[in-house]
């Protein structure tokens, strides 16, 4: 199992950058390389207290770029992250792997399905964003999600500098955070934040590295601009699961992903929201790992 505080490791890429990573389950289990929210870290994927992970599995989580031990760069596209995913494979001696992307983590594996397929065993997208720059992407989201995908669009400088401010008070009042985000969520979220994941997300948020702030930006700005590839040019299988009543990333931005990925397949889960991963994490990894 993991550490309390899910240890990184932090290696080099190739052009100085660095990279974090963690891993919990199997050593010698099937491999998913596992991509965090918006924002977050590696943290995200550590299983709470009393909750055991599906045996046979090796979950291995890394930071996207400015969260956690990885390096912020302020270049970065959304095309980018397949090289680092590789880089990080090749140094744990993976020759095919599978990945699941969580929220935020969306189009981050979408992106390695288009650009790593040969490697891929399997493909999950779970409660993932869609392109933002859809006109109807902010309907049914709740507030504060609408709000920052309007900056994104708008005026994505005054998004760097309100996301930076809010992740460094944050930092200062995770609890007082969590009271707030959680009265915006749907029953069954609550009951899972209420049930172990609180603590999770809390001390996620209190150990956010000082570039944070800005990752969150720009991922928002990556999800709101050109994706830098098409998504009916995917050629792997992608399954997609989706809640019901998720609040987050409702759930037309999973029928849109659905409608243009050839090859993807649809999880509806009726009266589930945006943390259905936890519930249904043996079902997703048995999915994703049958080549």
């Amino acid at each position: 199992m993991a550490s309390p505080h899910l240890a990184a490791t932090v290696i080099e890429l190739p052009g100085g950058r660095h990279l974090g990573y963690a891993e919990v389950g199997d050593p010698v289990g099937k491999p998913i390389i596992c991509f965090h929210g918006t924002p977050g870290s590696r943290l995200q994927l550590e299983p709470p207290e009393g909750i055991e992970l599906p045996a046979g599995y090796r979950l291995i989580a890394p930071d996207r770029p400015g969260y956690g031990y990885s390096t912020f760069y302020r270049e970065r596209r959304l095309t980018d992250w397949p090289g680092d995913v590789a880089a990080l494979a090749d140094y744990l001696g993976l020759d095919r792997f599978s990945v699941m992307g969580v929220s935020g983590g969306g189009p981050h594996v979408l992106v390695c399905a288009h650009g790593l397929g040969d490697r891929l065993i399997g493909v999950a997208c779970v409660s993932g964003v869609g392109p933002l720059g859809d006109p109807q992407a902010a309907e049914g989201m709740m507030p504060t999600n609408r709000m920052i995908t309007t900056l994104s669009r708008r005026t994505p400088r005054l998004l760097r500098i309100l996301f930076n401010a809010q992740i460094n008070w944050l930092k200062r009042n995770p609890e007082r955070f969590m009271d707030v985000m959680i009265r915006q969520m749907p029953e069954p979220d609550r009951a899972l934040m209420n049930d172990g994941l609180r603590e999770l997300f809390a001390k996620d948020i209190a150990m956010s590295s000082a570039t944070a702030g800005l990752a969150a930006a720009q991922d928002f700005e990556l999800f709101s601009g050109d994706w830098g590839f098409r998504l009916e040019d995917i050629r792997v299988p992608v399954h997609l699961w989706q809640g019901s009543v998720d609040r987050n990333v409702p759930a037309h931005h999973a029928e849109l992903l659905a409608r243009r990925i050839p090859n993807a397949t649809l999880h509806r889960c009726d009266g589930e929201g945006h943390l259905l991963f936890l519930p249904r994490l043996a079902e997703i990894l048995s999915t994703i790992t049958t080549a």
